[in-house]
């Protein structure tokens, strides 16, 4: 999340200040590319590691802070939530086996990490979004403690004027709100960074616009949020509506979102992507130790241009302009924002190649490509790749071509060829482009992997059980760096599944037919009948569970008081049970022993989350009854 030393934009006066301030950079900007004083030299790359932190359970920690205290290494830095930790790498030159040696820096921190995180129960996890989040793991004490967090999301909420909502629809739909920005914490990204002549500035950041679709397709890893199977790559969609400060009330005005793919092509000058930052979107903070740009430039040293990099550090582009600078000489990168953590670093390398290797590339019809194609044919190929993966049909120079097609019979000639250009080893090319091709062969992305999984274990097991065994398993593969085409399918029967307490939200129906307590009694009858179901809840008009029906409850009143029952309301029991989502198994099994219950409604803050019937407890295995009946 960038630069920690910011704060509250006081009153209008501050504002302007700001303002002044990120122009002033920009000007100064401009005349040091005039100047031609940036690095022209043989390029580098870098990476950013975000991990996800999960506890014995499988599910979120909140330990980030205690185990950074403890790794106690620079490389290592938190996240906007406890249960997220980042990793910044070394930046190496761009030749011989620099991909190998960076695989090898990611194993050796992640291993140290590793260790700590086990010795406190917990584990780190390369993972585009956790299968085990819920929506209880998005309240404010799951946000890292820093005020630049604090600060952006309530500015971001001060803009919005009300909570953020998310709706993605892929097999399944999520629809929630929340009074924060940590929506945004589910995603898990590695970033890629190369560095770029700022004479190629324009030809490269439209190219690397051009093969952002193609690159996604064989890299997502983001199927599952809340246990709702959405995009091959929901990150994409759940980051920009996690940020959305834009409003329906100026219905016919057309306003970009803070995360977005790019309006048009860029033009002219690398100087016009922080132009349309700082025109199109409010600013959210800022600080009270700028430097004066220009006086710096101008008796010889160089400018940070904290001020519009600050700016830049609140808006997210897909591709993203990076300015370094150094007591040398400054330099620019194009950031690579859209891939997903995971699902294992030999993976996350294999992409990186892949991209530097494209990056490198002349592209097909010239470097100068993009005057002849609609800017929104490739915006539409990002966004296909994100819900689709391997699946997708591009438009490729006016062409449909599969991703598999295309990824194997153009695209990885195409970043070998750059790849040898740049002369990086044989045995890094040969090594890295194969997962890439084997993948592809294969049709097996991270993506595709956990949704065979999910589903099998979901019809077998019950969802949160199937979320747990995709995160156990993911693990493991993890830690033998084994890339994910030949990972195995998940055996639950081999698998030390739940050694710690079993909880109801485990086991669990979300999937549940309720009722209104003003609807036909008839039609609660023909529900029941309909669906085979022996509990209907009854909810009021704002969602509370307020009663519940059986069809025992049904029968004894038609049969004893036939005439004084029309709707739902009349015939639902207000005193009834209910169970906590978070309470173990054993007390939920006793209650329904004890009052010869068949279901029991669950709930979450006085809202109906799920059912949990006897239905659902069959599903266990036969050792976890036990277990369950015996605690």
């Amino acid at each position: 999340m960038g630069d920690f030393k910011v704060r509250k934009i006081k009153n209008a006066k501050d504002s302007n200040k700001m303002y002044q301030q990120a122009l002033q950079d920009i000007a100064v900007f401009e005349q040091m590319l005039q100047d031609d004083i940036f690095d022209n030299g043989d390029p580098k790359i870098g990476a950013e590691q975000e991990i996800c932190i999960v506890n014995k359970e499988l599910e979120p920690s909140q330990n980030a802070l205690k185990l950074l205290d403890v790794i106690d290494d620079e490389h290592y830095t938190n996240e906007l939530a406890l249960f997220n930790l980042e990793i910044n790498l070394e930046p190496l030159p761009l030749k011989d086996n620099c991909f190998s040696e960076m695989e090898g820096e990611l194993l050796c921190l992640l291993s140290q990490g590793t260790e700590i995180a086990r010795y406190y129960k917990d584990d780190l996890l390369l993972t585009g979004i956790l299968p085990t989040l819920k929506y209880h793991h998005l309240q404010f004490d799951y946000m890292t403690p820093e005020h630049r967090y604090k600060t952006i999301s309530d500015r971001l909420a001060e803009l919005r004027g009300k909570d953020f909502d998310i709706y993605v629809q892929g097999v399944d739909e999520v629809i929630m709100s929340l009074g924060s920005v940590l929506f945004e914490a589910c995603n898990t990204s590695f970033q890629l960074h190369l560095q770029i002549a700022p004479k190629d500035f324009v030809n490269q950041h439209n190219w690397s616009q051009m093969i952002a679709g193609p690159v996604l397709s064989a890299c997502v890893n983001s199927p599952i949020l809340f246990g709702n199977e959405l995009w091959a790559e929901t990150r994409i969609a759940l980051f920009k509506q996690s940020l959305d400060t834009r409003s329906a009330n100026k219905l016919y005005r057309k306003k970009l979102p803070r995360v977005y793919f790019g309006k048009d092509w860029l033009r002219n000058s690398p100087a016009d992507l922080w132009k349309n930052d700082i025109t199109r979107f409010p600013l959210l903070v800022t600080s009270d130790d700028f430097e004066d740009a220009e006086l710096v430039y101008k008796n010889g040293g160089i400018p940070n241009l904290r001020g519009i990099r600050l700016h830049n550090g609140t808006t997210y582009t897909w591709n993203r302009m990076c300015y370094g600078f150094s007591e040398e000489q400054p330099h620019l990168r194009i950031e690579c924002r859209y891939l997903p953590a995971g699902p294992t670093p030999i993976d996350e390398i294999a992409n990186f190649a892949f991209w530097i290797g494209l990056m490198n590339a002349e592209p097909p019809k010239g470097i100068e490509f993009w005057k002849n194609i609609d800017f929104k044919t490739v915006k539409n190929n990002f966004i296909k790749s994100a819900r689709y993966g391997l699946n997708t049909v591009f438009d490729w120079f006016g062409k449909n071509i599969s991703a598999k097609e295309l990824i194997l019979n153009e695209l990885l000639p195409l970043a070998k060829t750059g790849l040898v250009k740049r002369n990086i080893s044989k045995k890094d090319i040969d090594k890295y482009l194969g997962v890439i091709e084997n993948r592809v062969k294969a049709e097996v992305t991270g993506a595709s992997w956990q949704v065979d999984n999910f589903r099998i274990l979901a019809d077998k097991y019950g969802q949160s059980i199937a979320q747990k065994e995709l995160v156990r398993n993911m693990i493991k593969n993890q830690d033998k760096n084994i890339p994910v085409h030949e990972w195995e399918n998940v055996n639950l029967e081999a698998s030390l599944i739940l050694n710690d307490v079993l909880q109801v939200e485990q086991f669990m129906t979300t999937d549940i037919l309720t009722t209104n307590e003003a609807d036909s009694l008839d039609l609660v009858r023909n529900i029941l009948n309909w669906y085979n179901i022996h509990h209907l809840p009854v909810e009021d008009y704002d969602g509370n569970l307020v009663g519940l029906i059986t069809d025992g409850l049904i029968e004894r009143l038609d049969r004893e008081f036939p005439e004084l029952c029309s709707y739902a309301g009349d015939a639902m029991m207000t005193d009834f049970i209910t169970i906590n989502v978070k309470e173990s198994i054993e007390k939920a099994i006793n209650l329904m022993n004890l009052h010869h219950l068949s279901g029991l409604p669950v709930v979450y803050k006085e809202k109906l989350v799920g059912i949990l019937t006897r239905r659902d407890l069959d599903k266990l295995p036969v050792d976890m009854k036990v277990r369950a009946t015996q605690r």
